[in-house]
């Protein structure tokens, strides 16, 4: 089969024009190990962006796993150049991630410059066929493994809102580097499956595995939606909460502090890539992925917005991803 790679409607706000500003050599850094959609996604960028920053730089990529990208995102905060010489690949979670897990992600998410990301869709929860875990009652009743990077990360955070949201009886390990894996895992046997994964990877592997429910908008009528079921109002706010950060999968961030002229040329160059013919040819390569980019103009206002959530539905949260 031939892959698809689909540009859908661009969710993008007016952006200023950019200041003077020269780039040379830029560092992707990625939160995730090699193989995996973050990392994937990065290279791509990185072939292309530079292509559209004054001063065409060279751009190299740099894999910095731990705790489900939330070290390297404590690095952007804290160490990292605030100059544009590096940019992160990060979860889109980290923007709650101090909401959900105040001790360990002790950042201000409003302090992240949000440059732009390149995904707007539904996220799934699916285990491997060898498993004989095949329908949601088997989710919800059978004992296995669920396999997740840290307890950050979107494969942990949207496995628990299922654990936790349907009161399912199966543990969630973490560790793994990336989604590459816990896919090996579930070819080993070793887990049985995962959340808070794309379409893509349902696409591109749908002979081995399961689709057992689905989280936010646009997923499969045929799937059920596992946020649905829960009937608390504010539990289920919490739930919306959470899922609102699949709609900017796989952002670039930049370290808080990086002058205005510098984050507006990088998001003024990244709206340009993703339409670019070039880079939607060479993203073909990538597998049968749809790409439905979002602005970092856009991806501020919706952080913003989310975070405004009054502290009864943080607690909820909280409760629903432990």
């Amino acid at each position: 089969m031939l892959p698809l790679f689909a540009v859908a409607s661009l969710s993008w706000v007016a952006c200023p024009p950019a200041q003077a500003v020269e780039f040379q050599t830029i560092t992707i850094k990625v939160g995730y190990g090699a193989g995996g959609g973050y990392d994937q996604t990065s290279r791509l960028i990185a072939r292309h962006l530079g292509r559209f920053l004054p001063g065409n730089p060279n751009i190299i990529v740099q894999n910095v796993p731990g705790s489900g990208s939330l070290k390297l995102t404590k690095m952007v905060v804290g160490s990292e150049p605030a100059d544009g010489s590096v940019i992160a690949s990060v979860s889109e979670a980290m923007f709650y991630a101090p909401i959900l897990d105040p001790e360990n992600a002790n950042f201000d998410p409003l302090a992240l410059q949000w440059i732009g990301s390149l995904i707007n869709d539904p996220a799934y929860c699916l285990t491997s066929k060898q498993s004989g875990i095949d329908t949601m009652e088997k989710f919800l009743q059978s004992d296995f493994l669920i396999g997740a990077t840290g307890k950050n990360s979107t494969t942990y955070i949207f496995a628990a809102l299922a654990k936790n949201g349907m009161k399912a009886r199966y543990k969630i390990v973490t560790g793994f580097d990336g989604t590459a894996d816990i896919e090996l895992a579930m070819r080993r046997g070793e887990i049985a499956g995962m959340c808070g994964v794309s379409s893509s990877l349902l696409r591109s592997d749908r002979a081995a595995i399961n689709i057992i429910g689905t989280f936010g908008q646009g997923g499969s009528g045929a799937t059920p939606s596992i946020s649905a079921t829960i009937a608390d109002p504010t539990a289920r706010q919490a739930a919306d909460l959470i899922e609102s950060a699949l709609h900017i999968h796989h952002p670039l961030i930049a370290p808080p502090g990086t002058p205005k002229e510098t984050v507006d040329a990088l998001r003024k160059a990244y709206s340009a890539m993703v339409v670019d013919a070039d880079f939607l040819a060479d993203a073909t390569k990538l597998g049968d992925l749809t790409l439905n980019p979002t602005s970092g103009e856009a991806i501020s206002q919706l952080v913003a917005q989310q975070l405004k959530a009054t502290p009864a539905v943080f607690a909820a949260a909280r409760e629903l991803v432990k």
